[in-house]
Formats: C-alpha cells, structure tokens, sequence
C-alpha cells in the first residue's frame, strides 16, 4: 500500500471511530469505508496470482459488515465465513510445517479451547454456525501461523483478525464489555490492513525475484 493510500485508510478509520457516537443513520456507509479503499488498493496492483481471491475476502467482509450494521448476525458471520477461509486459501502456498512457530500454534489452540469453554453455555440455537466459524478464524490463524510469511504484517494482520472475532464473540454471548465497538473495529480494520499489506508486499517482492531471474538469464 503507497503512503497516501494508507493515510486515507487511517483517516477513514478514525473518521468511523469518532462517528460512533454521534451518528446513526449512516453509520453503516462509513464502516464500510475502509475496506472498500482497501479493495481499490488492491484493483490498483494490476492482476496477480492472489488480487482475485484478495478482493473475494475483501468483499464478503464488506457484506459482512453491512449485515452486522443491520443486525443479520447470522448472514453476517456467513460473509465472513467465506472471507476467512479465502484468507486461508491466500495462506496455503506459503504452507511450511507443524514445527514451524510452535509456539503460536499453542497458544491459538488455547485461545479458542478458550473461547469454547466461554461460549458454548450461552449459544442456544447458534451453537452450530458459531462453532463452524470459530473452526475457520482458528484454520485461517493456524495456516498463518505456519506458513513461511514473516510475523510482521499478514501474519500479525491474521492474529488481529481472530481478535476482533473473539471480542465480537465476547460481547455477544459471554459479557458485555465497555467500548466495544472501539476495540472491535480497531482490531478489525487493523486486521484488514495488515493482511492486504502483507500479501501486496509478498506479491511485488515475488515478481522483482522473477524479474531479476530473467535479466540474469
């Protein structure tokens, strides 16, 4: 992301914070803001071998935005669904093994052993599409995790990600936390940067190694 496009995603960001509790009835076209900038960023690196499935997380977390703000928790976590997983998928290639970061693997199957222990008495009827989405934030945190990506970034923009998630999950179903909305969407558009960052970066750093091959050949 160039230094001007990242300054408007941190004005749009704080824009949406400091609206928070003075509007309402637009509130919902502000919060998708920064993400529909992120998703122009992406437009702009021209095609690649990520830009596609990139801008399919970037859009349904955009629908999933716009369901949470009109309170269809259920499509919601939906759309979200089908971007977590796409984020999976982008993490897949970079895949290395069981061994690698250990430690963080550890502590992401604690979290969500966690988060499973909190929740399950408090879901009712949402067990179900509850349990399936925190399986796939822990799929998505966990190919992170391993993959050969440096922490800075994708890596830590992922881990945001199932943070901002677990915050949501928090508030809703175990107990109501102050600022809320603050600290869910500032882990959230965090999270939304960091991966698109991280993988624009590892896109162009790919095709200056490809383009330096071919001079030498």
């Amino acid at each position: 992301m160039s230094k001007s496009m990242s300054l408007a995603f941190l004005f749009l960001v704080l824009l949406y914070l400091l609206s928070l509790s003075y509007l309402e009835d637009f509130l919902w076209l502000l919060k998708i803001f920064p993400v529909a900038l992120l998703v122009f960023g992406v437009l702009k690196t021209g095609s690649s071998s990520t830009r596609s499935i990139l801008l399919l997380a970037l859009v349904f977390s955009s629908c999933g935005d716009l369901l949470l703000a009109f309170d269809k928790f259920i499509f919601g976590v939906a759309a979200f669904l089908v971007a977590q997983l796409s984020y999976a998928v982008l993490f897949r290639p970079f895949w290395q093994n069981f061994q690698h970061r250990w430690y963080l693997s550890v502590l992401l199957i604690t979290h969500v052993l966690v988060m499973l222990w909190l929740l399950f008495p408090s879901l009712g009827n949402l067990k179900l599409p509850v349990m399936t989405y925190l399986m796939a934030i822990a799929a998505m945190g966990f190919m992170a995790i391993q993959s050969s990506l440096p922490i800075r970034w994708s890596v830590l923009g992922a881990i945001l990600f199932i943070t901002s998630d677990s915050l949501i999950a928090i508030n809703k179903f175990y107990y109501p936390l102050a600022y809320e909305s603050y600290w869910i969407m500032s882990t959230y558009y965090a999270a939304q940067f960091m991966l698109v960052t991280g993988f624009i970066h590892t896109e162009i750093k790919a095709k200056n190694i490809n383009t330096e091959l071919n001079r030498e050949l």
